[in-house]
């Protein structure tokens, strides 16, 4: 798969913010109260952050696919946002998995949904999906996702943009190895460094960064899983097996986005069968496969609310989509969208507030 098919031509749309604690569950909740909230004057005050922030958070729910964007009813040309399934899934305040994002789990979900097809993130994808080098720095990992971005058919970004995204994915992922004095915001933590996917380097180049292949402290098995059932869900349909090698190797792969070899893989999966009953690893001929034995999305609905065993009001299996291109479209239907527009209208007109 190319970048082109993988990706939307966005860049630098995040306002030079990396995400900050909280900021995807802030996203979220606003998106969900009021579909038009980022285009309301009032956005600012009531999310409680400047003006590009509001941006920014906005950019981040919808890179990591919690909400989605789409025209407003009223006006075509405006769009607004609203929760995925999969966002409501994990972030709903009564029904979701994981409100808080307190599992390390949900934090890799979030990482696999920004990068995999069809994110927002382009010099993202061609970082962790395509680019090869172990030891980079940070003008070598540049001048790649420039030579790939120009051998695409998109109006081509300026330099600077690209610049703006790589030094906001190192940021994100890693305290940045700046070349002069450290700003407020290289100080300030991403939830994303929690991965530990990139590294400052210790090694002879300066400025240089490691990118980390193999297992991960942080990385649970279940967050290798539900990846790699994500990932066969978005196959043919009805296809209940799915190769380790393509697993680990494929563009676009769980071995390639989280950054794990092909017996890493294997690890997860036999871990994960000892808490969901139709999960296997299986050897036809020698080749290893990963196996289930019924719907996909039962299947990752069981390996991740085991993680969430005591949780006292798990949401309902046929409310709950979690895997899969379904999981990253919005959960309004168009008839509800509207009465939720129409009832925040008459809420803010009983304040005497002006929208947007």
């Amino acid at each position: 798969m190319t970048l082109e098919q993988s990706a939307i031509p966005m860049f630098a749309n995040h306002q030079t913010f990396h995400p900050r604690f909280g900021w995807i569950k802030k996203g979220y909740d606003a998106a969900a109260r009021n579909p038009n909230i980022f285009n309301e004057k009032t956005a600012p005050v009531e999310l409680g952050v400047g003006k590009n922030m509001v941006e920014a958070i906005r950019f981040w729910a919808l890179a990591t696919k919690v909400v989605a964007r789409r025209p407003h009813p009223d006006r075509p040309r405006t769009s607004i946002y609203t929760p995925t399934r999969l966002g409501r899934a994990l972030l709903d305040d009564r029904v979701g998995l994981d409100p808080f994002i307190e599992d390390g789990v949900t934090l890799w979900m979030l990482h696999w949904h920004a990068v995999s097809e069809k994110t927002v993130l382009p010099v993202w994808r061609l970082a962790f999906n395509d680019f090869g080098a172990l030891e980079f720095t940070e003008d070598e990992l540049l001048q790649y996702c420039i030579d790939e971005i120009a051998a695409t058919t998109w109006s081509q970004p300026m330099k600077s943009s690209v610049q703006k995204d790589i030094d906001c994915l190192l940021r994100m992922y890693s305290r940045r190895d700046t070349k002069g004095r450290q700003t407020v915001d290289d100080l300030l933590d991403s939830p994303f460094r929690d991965l530990g996917l990139i590294r400052p380097s210790q090694g002879a180049k300066k400025h240089s960064y490691r990118m980390i292949r193999g297992p991960k402290p942080t990385l649970p098995a279940a967050a290798v899983t539900y990846a790699c059932l994500d990932y066969l869900s978005r196959g043919v349909e009805g296809t209940q097996t799915v190769s380790l090698t393509r697993l680990a190797a494929d563009p676009g792969s769980p071995g390639r986005i989280l950054k794990v070899t092909e017996q890493d893989i294997a690890e997860a999966i036999e871990e994960s069968e000892a808490v969901v009953g139709h999960l296997r690893l299986v050897r036809p001929a020698g080749s290893r496969q990963l196996a289930i034995s019924a719907p996909v999305g039962d299947v990752v609905f069981e390996l991740l609310a085991a993680r969430r065993a005591q949780h006292s009001d798990l949401p309902r299996l046929s409310d709950c989509v979690l895997a899969g291109f379904t999981a990253t479209e919005p959960y309004l239907a168009d008839a509800e969208l509207e009465r939720v527009l129409r009832r925040v209208k008459k809420a803010r007109a009983r304040r005497g507030e002006d929208a947007a």
